[in-house]
């Protein structure tokens, strides 16, 4: 009776303890303007702050949309917890400011907050939040303990975190709630918060794991991936063991390859990392015989010796030493060789990304041209795997459909990283042919010179950008409901930050976008087969940005007729057959070679990183970098009929001349800049390059020399591995290292926790995943095998606190000192002091094809605002070559910015590219 009687209480004891929920009650103060891709702004600093100021009280703050200019507090309750939506329609007449601003008048953030209990036993849990930038976790119980995350912005689905809470505490909860023009199209937003505990070690973010599908009985690709998140309570510092779970269908069927050496993995606490590997067939008789339902079943193995006790499910022996197993199923789609299937492939950073393919009718690796390809890009939110996107094509007669994800539904408006998965993407299907059975490969095999790029909306944008840096590949295009530029879709005129700034600061800012813009490298275009789409009646991109293009292509032609334009009478932003009608068809089989170069073209170019040849002409270098440069070419036949090359340049180091693609007519001489001749046979890139060395430095008198080094001048100067800005850090494969040289432990863990912060976001945002170790990690990991010469490296931490930074500042014109203050242009330069400063900055690797990005702070608050000036998606304008931030760069946004700039094509301060400011409040 008496066990009995202890169970009852130990039963009601258990009913008694209620789950952790997220509030439904919340106090709401906003709206406030913001501008497009603001990340940092917030007017509420100028008053304490969010966690400073009272909560619900009567106290109102000045807004641009409040009445009387002012909002207050509002109380809300909700009727799901951890959820909320608004659009301020009760209390803004928001097509009053739609008249004169448009849509970007829609943009607002407010904060929404609200307060909670953990109710079950202390212990980490995992917390999601989908459309949600930024939020924050306070302990009220000391309220200086607060915790931020970055949200699910997009819904993405792999927005989960860790954080440890303790039973009983009171917690409060800041969500800063941004609307999203693009994705709604109006002023509403909403956001849904989970919140879950969690007991294991390692939670598999399902959502994320990716294998290829079966075609017509074969896998259509090696490569596959799953998402871990390290969801216990310390480090994974001695790797971890995947495999096929034991003695399942899987364990017959397949072996699996980690590409990764998993047993030098780290993964922290909190981290997301995805692990990639390759799956192969073990009986190769049975290898075109695959049929589903089939899942690849996976088993993660860690040593509970490592990690202290924890649960799991699985076991092993001795008492030292308990493998923990975690298993995860992912189920195989199987379709047939003549519909559209998904293929994995290596993208450049190693992670494993998927496109969608459609395979061509006839068997035309066996013409003289080879099969060649379509490039397809979505739009915004697109999902490339959902058939309201792919089943939209038919097959090509000869050639490929690729349909690419841009690394995410709304990748980075198919510029920076997502340009470079398309290429990606096309030459891994080059080279292994997808779906297809080795013994065909040869009737299949791809010309991935020859591409027809296409695309809707953002994906319009997209098919421009590629055309407008691509040109030399492009059979032609057709780019439907697309724009020139973010900027002009959505203005930035708007941004309360820009109020604070003049335009030299702002016009370094934006220039660190301006190289994704269409419009200012048009001339690129020119000669190309072109035509641009839309509906009369687009709502939403409005046909007046297709227009625009079309407009400046033919001026710059000096054809009218230079872009073919098909304005579909009454049809709104989509409509069924907008890239794939009867007309469209028509359009796409009279595209069969690569259009000549016309008799007169210019090159342009902001930034050689992103773009390549165009009429065999390929920019390497500029002599002011992030300024326009151009090549005019004039094509002129002398008295003998030989072709002659008359070359005009502004703003160019260094150029090229390519063999490929491959020309009927070919000048056998160039003329540069009206004084210099040169044969062309046997000057071609790699091996040689033409470049610029004027006896003065400040002259526009031109003297070209041919130079057959391509090594040295890339060790030690700007080249397009290395050009910059500072999102270009995440166009290679990183890895994050944090210092610990420092005497206080709290700077460590800050260090160490944004390390973490940087890889989350950048798993959020474009799928990444970044090994994380400390400096003398990493020390130890090169002295086993030196990776530093092809890795971008991102270092947190000055050169007192990371050795690793105090190792690699040699190269900058950076130099720190001893009380965290730092220098910018030498010793006699620009000195930066004083509490709350932080800068952020590129500098090249010793070996000179890789990037460096140091993030540091003369103080807590300067490393915070440091690490939240690096931008995490397109149009973020806070990222040019070195940002320096001010203590209050989170309240004024661009206005606290004190200095910003872009080093020369030695790495040094350029004066012609430099802002500083010395009063920011």
């Amino acid at each position: 009776m008496k066990y009995l009687y202890l169970l009852k209480i130990f039963l009601l004891l258990i009913n008694y303890i209620k789950c952790t929920t997220l509030p439904n009650i919340y106090n709401v103060i906003g709206p406030f303007p913001i501008g497009e891709r603001e990340e940092i702004y917030d007017t509420l600093e100028s008053y304490g702050g969010i966690f400073n100021i009272p909560i619900g009280d009567n106290t109102t703050y000045p807004s641009e949309l409040g009445h009387n200019s002012v909002v207050g507090w509002s109380r809300y309750n909700w009727s799901t917890p951890g959820a909320f939506q608004m659009e301020w329609s009760s209390s803004i007449n928001w097509s009053f400011y739609d008249m004169p601003f448009g849509w970007e008048i829609y943009l607002w953030y407010a904060y929404v907050i609200g307060d909670f209990t953990a109710t079950e036993p202390s212990s980490n849990y995992i917390i999601n939040c989908t459309d949600i930038r930024t939020f924050y976790i306070q302990s009220q119980s000391n309220p200086t303990q607060i915790y931020e995350f970055s949200g699910d912005f997009f819904a993405y689905g792999n927005g989960q975190q860790i954080i440890y809470l303790n039973q009983g505490e009171q917690y409060r909860i800041y969500l800063k709630m941004l609307s999203s023009t693009r994705v709604y199209g109006t002023a509403f937003s909403q956001f849904t918060c989970n919140l879950i505990p969690i007991k294991e070690t390692i939670s598999i973010i399902e959502t994320e794991s990716l294998v290829p599908d079966i075609v017509s009985g074969i896998l259509a690709s090696k490569y596959a991936s799953i998402t871990l998140l390290n969801s216990g309570e310390i480090d994974l510092t001695n790797g971890i063991t995947i495999g096929l779970l034991e003695n399942s269908t899987s364990d017959q069927l397949f072996e699996i390859k980690p590409i990764l050496n998993t047993s030098l993995t780290n993964i922290l606490v909190g981290q997301r990392f995805s692990i990639p590997f390759e799956i192969s067939i073990k009986d190769s008789t049975i290898s075109n015989q695959l049929s589903c339902p089939l899942n690849l079943e996976i088993q993660v193995s860690i040593n509970t010796n490592e990690i202290g006790s924890g649960s799991g499910s699985g076991s092993g022996s001795g008492d030292d030493s308990i493998n923990k197993l975690y298993i995860t199923s992912i189920a195989f789609n199987c379709t047939e060789f003549t519909n559209a299937f998904l293929y994995t492939f290596l993208d450049f950073d190693q992670t494993v990304q998927y496109a969608m393919l459609l395979s061509p009718v006839n068997q035309c690796g066996l013409n003289e041209n080879l099969c060649n390809v379509m490039v397809a890009t979505h739009g915004f939110l697109g999902v490339t795997r959902d058939p309201s996107w792919f089943a939209q094509f038919q097959r090509q007669e000869n050639l490929w459909t690729v349909m690419p994800t841009g690394r995410t539904n709304c990748g980075y408006d198919w510029a920076s990283s997502s340009r470079l998965n398309v290429f990606y993407s096309v030459q891994s299907l080059v080279s292994s042919l997808p779906g297809v059975v080795d013994a065909q490969k040869q009737l299949y095999k791809t010309d991935s010179s020859k591409i027809l790029f296409i695309g809707h909306s953002m994906g319009g944008m997209g098919c421009w950008n590629l055309l407008v840096r691509q040109g030399d590949l492009a059979l032609g295009g057709a780019c439907a409901s697309g724009f020139p530029k973010l900027s002009m879709y959505i203005s930035y005129e708007t941004s309360p930050g820009f109020s604070y700034i003049d335009q030299t600061l702002k016009a370094l800012l934006m220039v660190s976008i301006e190289e994704n813009n269409v419009d200012i490298i048009s001339s690129n275009l020119v000669g190309l087969k072109l035509m641009a789409r839309y509906g009369e009646n687009d709502t939403v991109v409005n046909p007046y940005h297709s227009r625009r293009i079309v407009r400046m292509v033919a001026e710059q032609s000096q054809d009218e007729n230079a872009v073919i334009v098909s304005e579909v009478p009454n049809e709104n932003h989509y409509f069924p057959g907008i890239l794939t009608d009867s007309y469209m068809q028509a359009y796409y089989n009279s595209l069969t070679s690569i259009p000549p170069i016309p008799k007169t073209i210019t090159i342009s170019t902001l930034n050689p990183s992103g773009t390549g040849p165009r009429a065999n002409i390929l920019i390497l270098q500029l002599s002011i970098p992030f300024r326009l440069a151009k090549i005019k070419l004039t094509q002129v036949y002398d008295s003998n009929g030989d072709l002659i090359w008359y070359l005009d340049t502004q703003n160019v180091k260094r150029f090229a001349i390519t063999k490929e693609p491959i020309r009927t007519d070919f000048p056998s001489t160039l003329i540069i800049d009206n004084k210099q001749q040169f044969s062309v046979d046997q000057y071609f890139y790699p091996q040689y390059h033409f470049e610029n060395t004027p006896q003065q430095q400040r002259s526009n008198q031109k003297n070209w020399t041919i130079n057959p080094d391509n090594s040295t001048w890339i060790q030690n100067e700007k080249n397009p591995s290395t050009y910059g800005p500072i999102r270009q850090i995440f166009e290679s494969s990183i890895k994050i290292v944090y210092g610990t040289a420092s005497q206080n432990n709290q700077t460590i863990s800050q260090a160490k926790q944004a390390a973490i912060y940087i890889n989350n976001f950048w798993n959020n945002y474009g799928r990444g995943s970044v090994t994380i170790f400390s400096d003398q990690q990493y020390i130890e990991q090169l002295s086993n095998q030196d990776t530093s010469c092809s890795e971008n490296v991102i270092l947190i931490g000055n050169s007192n606190e990371n050795l690793i930074t105090n190792k690699y500042i040699i190269r900058s014109d950076v130099s720190f000192n001893q009380d965290n203050s730092f220098n910018i242009g030498g010793e006699n330069g620009y000195l930066f002091q004083g509490d709350g400063i932080g800068i952020a900055f590129l500098m090249p690797n010793r070996c000179g094809g890789n990037l460096v990005l140091v993030i540091a702070g003369t103080d807590s608050l300067g490393l915070d605002n440091a690490l939240h000036s690096i931008p995490q998606r397109s149009g973020d304008i806070t990222g040019p070559d070195f940002i320096v931030t001010g203590p209050d760069f989170r309240g004024k946004g661009y206005g606290g910015i004190i200095s910003a700039g872009y080093w020369d094509n030695y790495y040094k301060l350029s004066d012609s590219n430099f802002y500083i400011s010395e009063i920011t409040n």
